[in-house]
């Protein structure tokens, strides 16, 4: 009688499950590495908008140090008139800031435009859909700019310039 070797097919499945296993933990660990990516790109964003709105106050304030007659209402950034709050952060494109200004949808969306270098798609709204993956919508006094699923977001608040960047709820980053 002859005798096969069965042990061939034993070893070449015991071969697969670890493949298998180790293949598993890989791709465990790349999923938790994409989603830091991606709030790191957020956060990366964030230090952007916030540079784009420093720099924005510095042509302000040097123009009004230069304007013999006063303060001035609006600066032109990209072609677009952009109003100012009292401490010179930029707020509005819709005309000059009152004392009780309320943000909207529409200023958060054009501040996002202009503010930024090439800027992502970005829909307005806190129910909107986007074709990206990002938002916008105005709350009581600030601008929220957030991932779609809306689980990492950051505040602007115009009247002051303080930027909050959230990470997760368990996180908090001031930006100044």
């Amino acid at each position: 009688m002859i005798q096969t070797y069965h042990h061939g097919r034993f070893e070449f499945f015991v071969a697969v499950i670890v493949i298998a296993i180790i293949a598993l933990a890989a791709l465990g660990r790349y999923s938790l590495m994409a989603e830091d990516a991606r709030i790191l790109r957020l956060e990366i964003i964030s230090h952007h908008f916030m540079t784009g709105a420093a720099n924005a106050r510095i042509q302000y304030l040097v123009a009004n140090i230069a304007d013999k007659k006063g303060a001035q209402e609006s600066l032109g950034l990209a072609g677009q008139a952009l109003y100012f709050s009292a401490q010179g952060w930029p707020v509005s494109v819709a005309g000059p800031v009152a004392d009780d200004y309320r943000v909207n949808d529409e200023d958060c969306y054009h501040l996002w435009q202009l503010l930024l270098q090439n800027p992502a798609p970005i829909a307005k709204g806190a129910a909107a859909k986007s074709p990206g993956e990002y938002r916008v919508f105005a709350q009581a006094n600030n601008c929220r700019y957030e991932f779609t699923d809306g689980d990492t977001y950051f505040d602007y608040y115009p009247l002051d310039g303080r930027l909050i960047f959230i990470p997760d709820s368990n996180e908090t980053f001031n930006i100044n």
